[in-house]
């Protein structure tokens, strides 16, 4: 999807120094480059390893722009929105959109519009709800990945937390994305955790294993129910947060360390996996 950035012509002209220089430049994780054609405006979703761009171009790219409303100037401004996202990733780029409509007082068109109109969330979730499918029917040979929507939404509402949540736990923990694979022979989705043995860890709800990191280096994939059986009893729950969320402060991380023998006999083998993106699951 391509979201296209209108003003109306009854207000002052948009002054792009400030919206490039003012806004953009001073957003975190921003990065911004020119050539002859456009300038690029990159935003990194780190917590998702994932990237989405605005452009400002020298040409329209805006189609039938004859058929919309006159009282709107296009500013050879848009932003890409891929079409295959979970939904809360999608969500808050259009939170970045909306904020960037309600600064610089923009309209936005996509084709999925019959006009230019004002920014409204709903209304461009559903666009990018039907887009997706279109997608997904004119490109059959592209496989998705799909996971139920309230666990998809939880394992991300986790990953966008990362920053936030060393502040709701006492003392200092690892907290890690979520590893994500795919099972080669039955094509299952699966989640993991990378835990380095003795060390205090958040433990994310969703998990199907734990990637254990044992001091020589080597990594053992243990089913999380397996991991569970002995080491829940030693962990403590992240208050603050509407999921379940665990960890191994120092003192149980070293007692945990110690029962890790015990789990060796349920061992899976990595190389039954492969791993893909966050980024590339959609909702079932």
């Amino acid at each position: 999807m391509i979201i296209h950035f209108f003003r109306e012509r009854t207000k002052p002209r948009i002054d792009f120094y400030q919206l490039v220089d003012g806004y953009f430049d001073n957003l975190e994780n921003c990065v911004i480059k020119s050539n002859d054609d456009e300038l690029e405006i990159s935003i990194n979703m780190n917590n998702f390893d994932f990237t989405y761009k605005f452009y400002i171009t020298k040409r329209s790219r805006v189609s039938s722009l004859y058929r919309l409303n006159r009282e709107y100037t296009n500013l050879h401004f848009l932003c890409e929105v891929p079409s295959v996202l979970p939904q809360y990733i999608s969500r808050l780029i259009f939170k970045q959109i909306s904020d960037v409509c309600e600064k610089f007082e923009l309209a936005i068109y996509c084709n999925q519009f019959e006009d230019i109109h004002t920014f409204d969330m709903f209304e461009l979730i559903t666009a990018l709800g039907k887009e997706r499918i279109k997608y997904l029917e004119e490109n059959e040979n592209i496989e998705t990945y799909k996971v139920p929507m309230p666990v998809l939404n939880e394992m991300c509402r986790y990953q966008s937390m990362i920053g936030e949540l060393s502040d709701l736990v006492k003392g200092d923990v690892i907290i890690k994305k979520y590893n994500i694979m795919r099972e080669k022979r039955t094509g299952v989705i699966c989640t993991s955790i990378s835990w380095k043995v003795g060390t205090p860890t958040i433990f994310p709800p969703h998990l199907n294993y734990v990637q254990v990191e044992e001091e020589e280096n080597l990594v053992a994939l243990v089913p999380i129910e397996i991991f569970y059986k002995y080491v829940e009893k030693l962990m403590n729950e992240v208050k603050d947060v509407d999921f379940k969320l665990l960890y191994l402060n120092e003192k149980t991380a070293l007692k945990a360390k110690k029962l890790v023998k015990k789990m060796r006999k349920a061992i899976v083998s990595y190389t039954n996996f492969e791993e893909i993106k966050i980024t590339n699951l959609i909702e079932s």
